[in-house]
């Protein structure tokens, strides 16, 4: 059966356009593609955000393994790993950037993951470094610069300067936390890994971008996490979504059941289900009431190597990385690859 639905998909899939572009190159700025434009939305197996919030989103997959937490997913979830895709690596798109943003929501995943440090002028800007040589034609660190100073610097693509312009015909700059919300509102969930904002700012900036019930925030300290959820209230609000990382299922208990339930999410390790070192992470995390997510990036060569070697021959092969994940009930799986993720997820019936 796995080998019939897999030749049906592969089919249907090499017939039309490349799987890296199932919508790509239609966009202004990128390259173009010859073949006739989509007229209708490709079939991705994705949640909209204007179906559906995080909270009833989160709380729906958690009331399905209620009575049953080894219920296997019939749905995996898929988070581009700074906003990237295998057709943003293509065109050499800077990560965290405004068209890579774009390139993913036209993709069809289900949320980008982006980076937020803030000015010494106090705007949140999206950067996974301190360092700007990494990302940019700059020096010296985000964190000493001004806005100002920011946006005079120009992206670079994994280190090295990149020809692609935007849909103006510009070179891509350093966006703004805020740009990005407006980016991806009401077109796609977001993953703020946050490495260095003030809190009210953070908040206030998901306020503006009217964004609360699109985003969920990573990457701080239970304590820093109490003062999230306070900010949240001191604005009206109910309910905003905090990400924390857990190293066993147990841990995330005191979460789920403080913080007014903000806590539904929790990430864990790469090497906890491809090495089994806890056998069924995510099945143990639907048994405390909560959802799971990890990445696949140690092993993201491993998505690309089943592509080469096997989808885009036509031909049936495994994936590791992402038989493991499933095989561990996980629920959110972060990829640089996510098209790529999607195509083998949807052969295995879980997208």
């Amino acid at each position: 059966m796995r080998r019939i639905i897999f030749l049906l998909i592969a089919a249907a899939l090499l017939l039309g356009a490349a799987p890296a572009c199932n919508k790509a190159g239609n966009e202004k700025g990128g390259e173009q593609n010859s073949s006739k434009p989509d007229t209708k939305p490709v079939d991705d197996g994705r949640v909209h955000p204007g179906d559906v919030t995080l909270l009833d989103l989160f709380n729906g997959k958690i009331a399905e393994y209620q009575a049953e937490p080894d219920k296997p997913t019939d749905h995996v979830f898929i988070c581009g790993h700074r906003a990237n895709s295998f057709a943003a690596s293509q065109k050499k798109i800077p990560e965290n950037s405004i068209p890579c943003i774009q390139e993913a929501i036209a993709q069809g995943v289900d949320m980008v993951e982006l980076d937020v440090r803030v000015t010494s002028d106090g705007v949140p800007m999206l950067m996974h470094d301190d360092a700007v040589k990494n990302t940019t034609n700059g020096s010296g660190n985000l964190s000493a610069k001004t806005f100002a100073e920011m946006k005079a610097l120009k992206m670079k693509y994994r280190g090295a300067s990149t020809t692609y312009k935007d849909a103006s015909g510009n070179e891509i700059q350093v966006p703004t936390l805020l740009e990005a919300l407006q980016a991806c509102k009401d077109k796609i969930y977001v993953n703020l890994d946050v490495k260095s904002c003030p809190i009210p700012t953070l908040i206030q900036t998901i306020i503006e971008a009217e964004m609360v019930n699109q985003v969920m925030i990573y990457g701080y300290s239970a304590d820093e996490k109490k003062e999230c959820i306070e900010e949240a209230f001191n604005n009206s609000l109910a309910w905003i979504a905090i990400h924390p990382y857990i190293s066993d299922p147990s841990g995330c208990k005191a979460y789920a059941q403080g913080y007014n339930g903000c806590a539904k999410l929790f990430q864990y390790g790469t090497d906890v289900y491809y090495k089994e070192t806890i056998s069924g992470f995510g099945y143990k995390c639907h048994a405390n009431g909560v959802l799971s997510y990890s990445n696949s990036l140690n092993y993201d060569s491993e998505i690309l190597a089943w592509y080469n070697n096997y989808y885009s021959k036509g031909k049936e092969g495994p994936c590791k990385v992402l038989d493991q994940f499933i095989a561990s009930g996980s629920d959110f799986v972060q990829t640089d690859y996510f098209e790529l993720a999607q195509l083998y997820f949807k052969t295995m019936g879980v997208r």
